[in-house]
């Protein structure tokens, strides 16, 4: 029913813990790998795996290089044969039962789109928090947001015009057809999970499982905490294509007071879409 696909880059001393975690439930039909030019044993790993267990593939090829996150996301949902694909960055881990639950969830049906609750994990693996999406997050909402009531209407897009409360690409869950409709992933460094879910949310159904669904590895290497003047320059980037593709959305009033105190994007940007 799910294939779960793993980019790797220079993440040996994680990986096996990450393929071991999408192998655990019946429900994953198989496991994706693709290294994206890593210098450690990464690859040498992956290729391993498929003679673990039947549902591995790895799609490494030699001298492949290191083409980026979202090149390789995208590679891997192509290569993907099942409806539901699951992003698993090989860093992290899927919590026992997650595809249990999300297809328990009575919306899961009439859904194309999936996320849920975050466990924290530091390097060793050892939990060390926890975060329920839209109601832990790292920046306050504007006080115009009632997140239980939003989240109870499911306005989830206006929620994500102030932050990216999803945080992870490994929170997510979508339909293959979405992803084409989407256009994929594109070509961010930091943001391109939240880029992703902005357009994927605006054109198809969300579903938030208020389940732990994740364990995050917060570590010295993790991609997000190399620049947050980078970050910043992305996300403005971001809602500059997506104003100009969903510009009714970007219109609506919950979403502009989220874009308006965005930490990423602030009122510079805003402005900036008035004159």
């Amino acid at each position: 029913m799910f294939s779960v696909i793993i980019p790797i880059y220079n993440h040996q001393a994680f990986l096996g813990e990450a393929v071991s975690s999408a192998l655990r439930s019946p429900r994953v039909s198989e496991v994706l790998l693709l290294d994206d030019g890593s210098r450690d044993a990464s690859p040498r790993l992956a290729a391993s795996w498929t003679a673990v267990d039947r549902r591995v593939r790895n799609l490494t090829t030699p001298g492949g290089g290191n083409r980026g996150a979202h090149h390789r996301l995208n590679e891997l949902v192509h290569a993907a044969t099942c409806e539901w694909v699951a992003v698993l960055n090989s860093d992290d881990v899927f919590v026992a039962g997650r595809f249990e639950s999300i297809v328990a969830d009575p919306a899961f049906a009439r859904s194309d789109f999936i996320f849920g609750n975050l466990l924290l994990m530091n390097q060793a693996g050892s939990l060390v928090g926890a975060k329920r999406g839209p109601f832990d997050t790292a920046a306050p909402f504007p006080p115009e947001f009632d997140t239980p009531s939003m989240v109870a209407a499911g306005e989830f897009l206006e929620l994500l015009s102030h932050q990216n409360y999803l945080g992870t690409t490994s929170n997510m869950v979508f339909r293959k057809e979405l992803h084409t409709r989407v256009g994929g992933f594109r070509d961010y460094r930091y943001v391109h999970d939240w880029d992703f879910a902005l357009r994927a949310m605006a054109l198809g159904r969300p579903l938030y499982v208020q389940r732990y669904l994740t364990a995050y590895r917060m570590h010295s290497h993790n991609t997000i905490a190399e620049s947050q003047v980078l970050v910043n320059w992305e996300a403005r980037d971001v809602f500059e294509r997506f104003s100009l593709d969903f510009s009714q959305v970007v219109a609506q009033p919950k979403f502009r007071i989220g874009l308006e105190t965005n930490v990423n994007v602030g009122t510079l940007f805003v402005n900036a879409k008035q004159t």
